[in-house]
């Protein structure tokens, strides 16, 4: 979850200072940083996240874990980028898998007017199982402990050229995410290669981090507990099965922004009332071509998608010119992603290898996986 950021903002924001001071609590410190989920490991990311409909492997934990009763028998999957590792088996009827991931630790840019350091790291180990009560039906629910890890620093020069500490915050701490998710195949057909079409949905329980902040003020450096908010986020998307080479999958992610703002709102009452933070809706869409090798080895895939992000940081309607420019409207932005595997069976298993490039503009953030079916 680095990935991960928009939510967290706005009750980082909330909390920062005592309330009577608007410029204090609403710390510019964590004026641009955006606490949106972001896809761990190879492939997903891939895709630009458009994973829910797909969700075919260890990852369904994270996106969808209806997609655990995809799974065979036995898995082991392994990627870089945000680490990833998740090990699945066949219990019955069921498919459980346990995971663990973390992202890089990530230093993020404060406004070119603010001295000062952020940096972030999350990370999450847990389970999920997954079950398909009919043929064209698949259920799953996943449980992880989700960490946050953060620590940042905003200064300020004295006219004697010494450097003075005006706030600070630091944390490391748990909290329990679950999702649920479900996986419903609207068409198929019992000949091989033709059109197939699957909905998948799932739901992302927000929850709230706790953190250490320090501000200096008339008394010296004062010191408070903060909450950061995760929002919850709702995801439906659709994968089309066009042949079996080729593939198209669309998705939206409904991401409870108004959350941050409820936390906003019990923090520092109606000093938020000049603020926004509306939800949104992130379209993701992406496309996987299968091509057998002429040895007969096995088959690549090459894949891309296309997602576009909101800025998902907290906005000042009012009039303050310096709020304006520290809590100004930012851009929505367009994030494009590329990626391949190789895949072959032998002998009753299967083995891939993954390459991926998050972001082809910005990146290229590669990750690569290896992934053990047996």
């Amino acid at each position: 979850m680095c990935a991960p950021r928009a939510r967290l903002l706005a009750g980082l924001l909330v909390c920062l200072a005592p309330a009577s001071a608007l410029a204090q609590t609403l710390d510019p410190l964590f004026a641009a940083v955006r606490w949106a989920p972001r896809p761990p490991g190879s492939r997903p990311s891939g895709m630009g996240g458009a994973f829910a409909a797909v969700a075919d492997g260890g990852k369904a934990t994270y996106y969808n874990p209806a997609g655990l009763a995809q799974i065979p028998l036995k898995e082991l999957e392994l990627s870089s980028g945000d680490q990833w590792i998740s090990g699945g088996a066949k219990l019955g009827v069921f498919r459980v898998v346990a995971y663990g991931t973390r992202s890089p630790r990530e230093a993020l840019s404060l406004n070119a007017s603010v001295p000062g350091s952020l940096e972030t790291r999350f990370s999450e180990f847990g389970f999920g199982i997954g079950v398909a009560p009919v043929h064209r039906l698949k259920l799953g629910v996943s449980a992880g402990w989700d960490g946050l890890e953060i620590a940042g620093r905003r200064t300020a020069l004295a006219p004697d050229g010494r450097e003075t500490l005006l706030a600070e915050v630091s944390g490391e701490d748990r909290q329990v995410r679950v999702t649920a998710g479900a996986l419903l195949t609207l068409f198929s057909t019992a000949t091989r290669g033709l059109p197939s079409v699957r909905l998948g949905l799932a739901y992302q329980r927000g929850f709230d981090w706790r953190a250490q902040m320090s501000e200096t003020g008339p008394a010296g450096m004062a010191q408070r507990t903060i909450d950061l908010r995760r929002p919850s986020v709702l995801t439906a998307g659709l994968a089309w099965y066009g042949t079996d080479q080729w593939s198209v999958f669309a998705q939206g992610d409904v991401i409870r922004y108004g959350e941050v703002m409820g936390a906003l709102r019990r923090n520092v009452g109606g000093a938020a009332r000049n603020f926004d933070i509306p939800d949104v809706i992130e379209p993701r869409v992406a496309s996987e071509m299968a091509i057998p090798l002429s040895c007969g080895c096995g088959t690549l895939k090459v894949r891309g998608g296309l997602q576009y992000l909101s800025p998902g940081t907290l906005v000042y309607t009012g009039a303050d010119p310096v709020l304006q420019d520290t809590f100004g409207v930012r851009s929505w932005r367009g994030v494009a992603s590329l990626g391949a595997s190789f895949f072959a069976e032998y002998f009753g298993k299967a083995l891939r290898f993954d390459i991926d490039s998050k972001d082809l503009f910005q990146g290229p953030q590669l990750s690569f996986g290896v992934v053990l079916r047996f």
